[in-house]
């Protein structure tokens, strides 16, 4: 697709596109690339770590960081001399998403992978891990974004085996991401997660089959089907904040920006509705962990856009008790008015955002059930219920 150097003046990297794709491009980020010419030169704002917002979904973030960061530092790696470029190099073709660099940092994926293989290296991150396991660590992981320990496989149908998720998919496997809790998080929190899914999937979200995964000493992981690769394909991957072009971690967007994004993607009024039901299922499962990097859209051989399955979706307080967005400027108890304010905003008629309000309470009330099959500890699924029956009070 083209070529990113490092532009020492202006201290961030510039594209030069590559002819062939000059002739016959690809809406790569219709919103902030318009038009391909001979370079892409970073506008002020829109990029990070130097790196144009486009590819700024590739960069190892949470965990992905913990981990490359651990290994630059076991090499007696200067991290203040790593630019964005070499972030990008340190994931090359194992990252999520169609996009890979090159020339890559050395190094293989593991091919025995195993719970608990994966398990011994995570507890060996902050106490003299090798730089072996580091290295192994990172290319299994493929800059994932998230805080929780994570990495990329194919799993057998069965469950029962892992293997590089290098490896061409073939008959009897899946390609599959798989989480642990991290050390802060609640106990039980991987089989609330698990329960959420269920939970979403009744209320008509659309999601990637996710199960649960048991080690040898009987701790849970979740396994969740990728959305981004299919047995002969990678699919071009944006979250809405690099197509919006901003900090995910400071911007401030209200979800109507959100659902005019989807609109003016997919062109598709049933994707946008999808979107409104995941915007009124956060507000009353008290999912406020509801950042733009958890909103994701992904884009077809052909140049067309669709809203991704949803993934992230788990009970969060969120940072100060409020949503990382705001509901028709609510962000600390949105309620059905402003989930017709959001939708009146689309043109969405009243009575049809009330009929998906219902649509996410009926699943809601049924909690309980969804937690006990998915075993959350009994404390843990009280908390939450409690949490989700003040929700539905919200007005």
């Amino acid at each position: 697709m083209g070529t990113l150097e490092w532009d020492k003046g202006r201290r961030c990297a510039i594209l030069e596109w590559d002819e062939t794709f000059v002739a016959d491009p690809l809406p790569l980020s219709p919103m902030l690339v318009r038009q391909i010419s001979t370079v892409l030169k970073p506008r002020k704002g829109w990029y990070f770590e130097g790196i144009p917002a486009p590819f700024a979904d590739s960069l190892p973030d949470g965990w992905a960081r913990q981990v490359a960061d651990a290994e630059i530092l076991a090499r007696d790696g200067n991290l203040r001399l790593l630019s964005g470029l070499g972030r990008l190099a340190q994931i090359g073709q194992n990252g999520m998403g169609a996009l890979t660099y090159q020339p890559a940092w050395r190094g293989a994926v593991p091919e025995d992978m195993n719970l608990e293989w994966f398990a011994g290296c995570v507890a060996s991150l902050g106490d003299g891990a090798s730089i072996e396991e580091l290295l192994q660590l990172r290319l299994a992981g493929g800059g994932a974004h998230g805080d929780q320990p994570k990495f990329l496989a194919q799993m057998s149908t069965d469950g029962t085996r892992l293997r590089s998720h290098r490896n061409r998919l073939t008959r009897g496997w899946r390609h599959v991401l798989i989480k642990r809790r991290e050390k802060s998080a609640r106990n039980g929190s991987i089989e609330a997660e698990v329960a959420y899914a269920l939970m979403a999937q009744a209320a008509g979200i659309q999601m990637m089959p996710v199960t649960t995964l048991q080690s040898n000493s009987k701790e849970r992981f979740l396994a969740v089907e990728r959305f981004d690769v299919t047995r002969d394909q990678r699919f071009h991957m944006q979250t809405a904040a690099a197509l919006f072009g901003v900090d995910h971690k400071n911007a401030t967007v209200d979800y109507i920006d959100l659902l005019k994004l989807t609109r003016c993607l997919t062109r598709d009024n049933a994707q946008v509705e999808q979107m409104l039901l995941r915007m009124i299922f956060n507000a009353r499962a008290v999912n406020r962990n509801d950042h733009l990097r958890n909103h994701s859209f992904l884009m077809d051989a052909e140049g067309r856009w669709y809203l991704s399955p949803a993934y992230d979706l788990t009970h969060t307080m969120g940072t100060g008790g409020v949503h990382r967005m705001t509901m028709a400027g609510n962000n600390r108890q949105p309620g059905p008015v402003n989930f017709v304010d959001v939708g009146r905003a689309l043109d969405i008629k009243p009575a049809r955002v009330l009929a998906l309000r219902d649509k996410v309470d009926r699943a809601i009330l049924q909690w309980d059930g969804f937690a006990e099959a998915a075993c959350v500890p009994r404390i843990l699924r009280h908390t939450i219920k409690d949490d989700i029956e003040r929700a539905l009070t919200w007005h």
